[in-house]
């Protein structure tokens, strides 16, 4: 094993070059590795600070492309408390590792996934933009303003709930459990998943809805549900959400109450928010003081991202 702290005196390269495998490390320090309301770099924060950058430090960035340029076999590992925009790294470098700040085992936890021993599973969070420029101004405290998976118009670099797997998984058979709804009941969504790849590995299928004909803003698409499952090469499992009426609400200022329309909905499952693979349409309707859902039982949306 060939190691070098940085590449100082091209340090670095020299190991790349007499190296099979490549792997950078970098990402930011959780405390800026400074004092109270102190952080150098410009794509730092912590309590007190706020990041001015999403960016890499630029000593970074070049360090990437510099081992990059030694060994094409390069891996980048981004140790990270927050989202940055490596648009290079991910044009470029053909794997790249996440993983937020942990504790002594980090390095064991990090090789096993490295050298196949574990199949990564983790999902983002959040919304990773390109750019500052796709965000609204910081001050800016509207969430419909283009913020979250939930309002975002644009391209993002990775979207919520996005995570890559050494395996792959199909989806099918997505079923809606009622055609009626009480106000305060609620319906099963099943959805069957199979690992179709040649490890076994660990899914995370999502539950999401679009409002098809709401009288307000809601959300572009809205995360209802989430389950985690393990599956075995070849193995199908059905993943089970419950999707309640009062879910499907919104917050009425003027009535003071929540209140659930007479409207269509989108139901929509994948791997990410980005990654929808069926979908199907329930319709709303009111009688007799009860909420109707009429499921369309029809061919299903296959969509592959």
């Amino acid at each position: 094993m060939n190691f070098a702290l940085n590449n100082d005196n091209n340090a670095a390269v020299d190991a790349a070059k007499a190296s099979d495998v490549a792997i950078v490390v970098i990402g930011n320090h959780p405390t800026c590795d400074a004092g109270w309301a102190k952080c150098e770099a410009l794509s730092d924060g912590k309590e007190s600070i706020d990041r001015r950058a999403i960016d890499l430090q630029p000593v970074q960035e070049q360090l990437i492309e510099d081992v990059f340029k030694a060994n094409p076999r390069t891996i980048v590992v981004l140790k990270a408390s927050f989202p940055f925009a490596i648009n290079w790294a991910q044009q470029n470098i053909p794997a790249i590792v996440h993983m937020a700040h942990n504790s002594q085992e980090e390095g064991i936890a990090l090789a096993d996934v490295l050298f196949g021993d574990y199949n990564p599973a983790g999902r983002l969070v959040q919304t990773w933009v390109k750019s500052m420029d796709d965000l609204p101004p910081m001050m800016d405290y509207n969430l419909r303003n283009g913020r979250t998976y939930m309002y975002f118009k644009g391209q993002p670099l990775y979207p919520f709930g996005y995570g890559l797997s050494y395996t792959t998984f199909a989806y099918s058979n997505l079923r809606a459990s009622s055609s009626r709804l009480t106000k305060d009941g609620q319906m099963s969504v099943t959805v069957s998943v199979r690992n179709t790849g040649k490890r076994d590995g660990q899914e995370v299928a999502q539950l999401y809805v679009t409002h098809m004909g709401s009288k307000v803003e809601r959300p572009i698409e809205e995360l209802k549900g989430f389950q985690r499952v393990a599956l075995k090469v070849g193995e199908t499992k059905v993943v089970l959400f419950q999707l309640k009426a009062k879910d499907l609400a919104y917050w009425d200022a003027d009535k003071k109450q929540w209140v659930v329309e007479d409207e269509k909905v989108n139901l929509m499952v994948g791997g990410s928010s980005a990654d929808i693979k069926l979908q199907q349409t329930i319709g709303w309707g009111c009688s007799c003081g009860r909420l109707a859902i009429f499921a369309n039982r029809g061919m299903m949306t296959l969509e592959s991202r």
